[in-house]
């Protein structure tokens, strides 16, 4: 271990001496960026590798990425790190330090004659191996951190001298349960009222999720879709206009991994107040076609609640002469039953 880390200590001391300019700098155009993967579900005694991306848009002299992976008492070492087939495979100093103790790790890479050239890849191949106590249940995100005595994940461009913060992506260990939550409201081929504000609700399905709603005009998912992201909580306002909605909801966990959305979307029907005829607008003909109803044993509105203009749960003269008053004597509108 104390070989590793003076190895490192004077690999990063190289760095430092390629770069007399040494300081922090912004990053013009896309972002450095590190990633760090999510191999899937991981079971007791087992070895998993997860990889660590870099995308970079100028040639770099060296890298440092100092990460955390877990917990006191958490069945789990990381065994070890490999350069092998990746981007750093040919730098000409590499290495790896891993705290077992403290269930940290840092690699390096210094570029002395070549560089990182720009571009977008495997830099690092971690290896992890769970213990018999492993819980396969669990999401353990890997992290950066800081490592002493003084890394930080970093990288030096060749040109600027300038040493850079990359945005960073954390990873996993394992992927966790990512349960599929159970739809509430609207229910299934529900009719709303429009102008109603309404709240899209579903089950709580777990602890650290984040849920995104997505609704459609088809059940396909292909007209008017709407994303809605990163949502905490288990509901969502929305007014929509008059039309056939679908929607559905997926989670994800800590780890980023994703339930599928449901087998079946709910479907509704987002009606106007007092549009009798269900052609989008409240005028002389949602008036007749009341009147056809009520005296004249006509079709009923369809959602009826389209022809209860007063929202008293019946349709009768009340809803005529509210129709007449608001579409001829600037009365007020038809309400939401």
């Amino acid at each position: 271990m104390k070989e590793k880390l003076s190895f490192l200590i004077w690999g990063l001391l190289l760095v430092l001496l390629l770069c007399p300019n040494f300081v922090l700098a912004d990053d013009p155009g896309n972002p450095d960026t590190c990633r760090v993967g999510c191999p899937g579900v991981t079971l007791p005694e087992q070895q998993v590798v997860v990889e660590v991306t870099v995308y970079n848009d100028e040639d770099l002299g060296g890298l440092a990425v100092p990460l955390v992976f877990g917990y006191p008492s958490l069945d789990v070492v990381c065994d070890s790190v490999s350069f092998v087939g990746t981007r750093a495979e040919y730098a000409e100093y590499q290495g790896a330090s891993i705290d077992t103790t403290n269930y940290k790790l840092v690699f390096y890479a210094v570029f002395i004659d070549s560089d990182l050239t720009s571009g977008d890849g495997v830099v690092a191949n971690l290896y992890f191996t769970t213990g018999p106590n492993w819980d396969s249940t669990l999401c353990v995100e890997i992290d950066t951190t800081f490592y002493p005595p003084t890394t930080v994940l970093e990288f030096s461009p060749r040109a600027s001298g300038q040493a850079l913060y990359p945005e960073f992506k954390k990873g996993c260990v394992g992927s966790g349960p990512t349960p599929l939550t159970e739809l509430i409201s609207p229910e299934n081929q529900a009719n709303l009222c429009s102008p109603d504000t309404f709240d899209f609700v579903w089950s709580k399905a777990g602890e650290n999720l984040v849920y995104t709603l997505q609704y459609a005009q088809d059940s396909n998912f292909t007209l008017g879709v709407v994303t809605i992201p990163d949502l905490t909580d288990t509901t969502y306002t929305a007014s929509l206009p008059r039309q056939t909605y679908f929607w559905h909801v997926k989670t994800t966990n800590q780890c980023g991994k994703d339930s599928p959305y449901q087998d079946q979307p709910f479907g509704f029907y987002v009606f106007l107040s007092g549009d009798a005829t269900n052609d989008g607008v409240v005028d002389l003909g949602d008036v007749v076609f009341v009147i056809n109803y009520v005296y004249r044993e006509g079709t009923a509105p369809d959602p009826f609640g389209s022809g209860d203009a007063s929202c008293d749960g019946l349709i009768d003269l009340s809803d005529v002469v509210w129709l007449i008053s608001y579409v001829y004597r600037d009365g007020p509108p038809p309400c939401c039953p």
